[in-house]
This record gives structure tokens, C-alpha cells and sequence, in this order.
């Protein structure tokens, strides 16, 4: 998105919310949001959206909102596309040049479109992004090899997909409202790029995104992704158990989830929150939590040892689901045997785990839409 344009519009997607923003970015993580609408929904778990027809309504009144603000009238739109409705699959591909010679943009290119090869049954291919690269066989690897000198380049891509059903109800609400170009971008790549330093990335770090029904889980290595897989799981259920054991509002458990700190002792006496003659038990309470958070931890340690990261790899926890759950991440940690560190944007305004999905969707857009992208990351939808 260049400086003078009529911005950058986004559509986030997560199990609870869905927002459209409209950003002009004025300097490095500085954008001037000129609209924005951010709205709740049923949501989706298990892959499935609860109700597709009102997502794709949502998606739609939101979009018309921002395309009433957007002057000069831009006709692409970013989507999100959560882990449990996309898939990462990493390819190692080789390339010989015509001749000893400088590599150049084209050589990446045609390197990157070499391994795309068909798509899955039922998915889309929306973009790539490389791992890393080696030049003549020499051992060394490289984020980057453009400008260096050689005969021929191996490289490992990450492919991204988006399921086709997914896609079909974004378009039809993006064309609805105004938006005739709909790009797609992998939310977890989107989250591991702009939360995760490249330092973090030079060796493979784990991203843990705990929303309100689902969690995605991404490995990241240099520019892309190692491996990624979702889950249905989030804050949202850990609310739901203590909803159902203590019988109180499920606004009061939601509650009862906020108050509670897993770094405390609790005495058998202690109430967290109460309603009437129901009342929400501290220890007890901290017990369920400490339950779901088993198998999250479980969950993590299988994706890790899947993904053939080290016993040192460290996690990175973000989203909306647990990272205001004080002691969670101290939990996990213990639970996994690895650092866990809670990670937040560093977007004004956006700049809390909460909403890393959001802020990394309004980055992403804005580098893809200017060719700033650093990480040389391409998409397959450019009409």
C-alpha cells in the first residue's frame, strides 16, 4: 500500500469476531484507521462455520462499510484464513540456471511455482512463502539469495491452501459488497511474520494462538511455516466447563475465567464469583482450569515432536482465548518443558495478544498490497 492510496482493507476472521478495517499506513507500525467494524458472530469449531449464511451477511455488512470510506475506491480486499479452514505444506524444490550467474527475483520465482504442483482435493492454493535456501550444494543456508552468485538453488517453500467452501463464501460476500479482487492470506503465517522476530525464526519457533473455540499451531523457520495444524480448543470452552459444573450465568463463568490466577493458593472457602445461591469455587475452579490447560499442553508437545522441533524450541502464546489468564503460561510452560512467552503486537491500538490475529492481517495486507514484503512471499489470486 503505497503512501497517497485509499488504504488497505482487511477481513478478520476469528471464532468469535470478525472485523473490516480500512488503514492508510503513515510510518512503521503507525496507520491511520479510517473505518473500522468489528462485530460478534456464532463463529465457527471443528472447521465448520455455526451458521455460514450469516458469516457471509456479516462479512458483507462489514465490507460495505469500509468501501464507503475508501477514496480513492480500491477494488481488493484482504481475507483471513483461520487454521481450522487452511492448510501449510512445505516442499523442498531445485532450480539449475542457464549459466554461473547472479540470481534474480525471476530465479526465486520460478523455483517457488516449480513445486506448487495440484492442489489438494477440495482446497485452493492462495500463496508461498520460502523457508530458506542453499545455492551449488554448499551447506550454508540463506533467508534470502538474490544477488548471489551460482548454478543452481534448492530451496524449502511453504505452499499455503484455503479450503475452497471457505473461499467461496468470502468471495461471494467480498463481490457483494464492492470488491471485486479478493486476496487470501494464511492467518497463523500472517501471525508468525509479524509476531516472531526473524532471530526467532532462524531456528524454528513454535506459535500457539488460543482463540475463543479454536487454536492454531504453527512451527515457523525463516520466511515460512515448518508446519501448522488447528484445534478446538480456546477460551471459550475452559468458560463452558466451569458453566456447567458450578451452574452459575455463562457470563458469570466467562467471569470466574478472568478472575481466577493459577498462581495462587487457594483455600477450599475461596469464591471467585456469585449468583444468588451458585457460586463459583476458586480451588475448584482452578483444578478444571488446570485440566484443560493438560490437554492443550499435550497438544503442543505431540505438534512439536510432529514437527521435529527441539526440546528447546521455544513457544510463543498468543490470541484471545488464555493469555489474560494470569499463571497460564507459567502452566504450560511447566507442563511442556519449554519457555513460553506471551507475545502482542506492537501495532498502536492493536497491541495486545487479543488481537494479534487482527493487527497481523492489517501488516500482512499492507506488505502484499506494496511488494514490501521482505520475505519475498507471493500469492497465487493476482488477476
Amino acid at each position: 500500500m503505497l503512501f497517497g492510496t485509499g488504504g488497505t482493507v482487511s477481513l478478520s476472521v476469528t471464532s468469535r469476531l470478525m472485523s473490516a478495517r480500512l488503514c492508510s499506513r503513515k510510518a512503521e507500525s503507525v496507520y491511520d484507521v479510517r473505518c473500522c467494524k468489528t462485530r460478534e458472530y456464532d463463529g465457527f469449531a471443528g472447521g465448520e462455520f455455526v451458521d455460514p449464511e450469516a458469516a457471509g451477511a456479516l462479512a458483507k455488512e462489514l465490507l460495505t462499510a469500509a468501501a464507503e470510506e475508501t477514496r480513492p475506491r480500491t477494488k481488493t480486499v484482504y481475507v483471513g484464513v483461520p487454521g481450522e479452514f487452511g492448510m501449510s505444506v512445505c516442499r523442498d524444490v531445485s532450480v539449475m540456471l542457464d549459466r554461473s550467474r547472479r540470481i534474480v527475483d525471476a530465479d526465486t520465482a520460478y523455483l517457488a511455482e516449480k513445486g506448487r504442483g495440484a492442489a489438494e482435493d477440495g482446497y485452493l492454493f492462495i500463496g508461498d512463502s520460502p523457508v530458506c535456501y542453499r545455492v551449488d550444494a554448499s551447506g550454508g543456508s540463506y533467508f534470502d539469495v538474490r544477488g548471489m552468485k551460482g548454478t543452481r538453488i534448492d530451496g524449502t517453500v511453504t505452499y499455503f491452501l484455503a479450503r475452497e467452501d471457505y473461499a467461496s463464501v468470502f468471495t461471494a460476500a467480498c463481490a457483494a459488497a464492492g470488491f471485486p479482487d479478493v486476496r487470501f492470506v494464511f492467518q497463523p503465517w500472517a501471525e508468525c511474520m509479524t509476531l516472531l522476530g526473524r532471530d526467532k525464526r532462524a531456528e524454528e519457533s513454535l506459535l500457539v494462538d488460543v482463540g475463543y473455540l479454536s487454536t492454531s499451531l504453527s512451527a515457523a523457520v525463516g520466511d515460512g511455516l515448518a508446519a501448522s495444524e488447528a484445534v478446538c480448543f480456546g477460551g471459550g470452552h475452559i468458560a463452558a466447563g466451569i458453566y456447567e459444573v458450578f451452574g452459575v450465568s455463562f457470563g458469570l463463568a466467562e467471569r470466574a475465567k478472568e478472575l481466577l490466577d493459577l498462581n495462587l493458593a487457594y483455600s477450599p472457602a475461596d469464591i471467585l464469583v456469585a449468583d444468588g445461591s451458585k457460586s463459583v469455587h476458586a480451588a475448584q475452579a482452578a483444578e478444571l482450569v488446570r485440566e484443560a490447560l493438560s490437554e492443550l499442553a499435550d497438544e503442543i508437545s505431540s505438534f512439536a515432536a510432529r514437527s521435529g522441533c527441539s526440546a528447546r524450541t521455544p513457544v510463543g502464546l498468543t490470541g484471545e482465548g488464555i493469555t489474560s489468564l494470569r499463571g497460564a503460561d507459567k502452566f504450560l510452560s511447566e507442563r511442556t518443558g519449554r519457555t513460553v512467552e506471551i507475545c502482542a503486537p506492537t501495532l498502536a491500538g492493536l497491541n495486545k495478544p487479543a488481537f494479534a490475529a487482527e493487527a497481523a492481517l492489517v501488516i500482512m495486507s499492507d506488505r502484499l498490497a506494496s511488494g514490501r514484503d521482505g520475505s519475498q512471499a507471493k500469492d497465487h489470486q493476482r488477476r
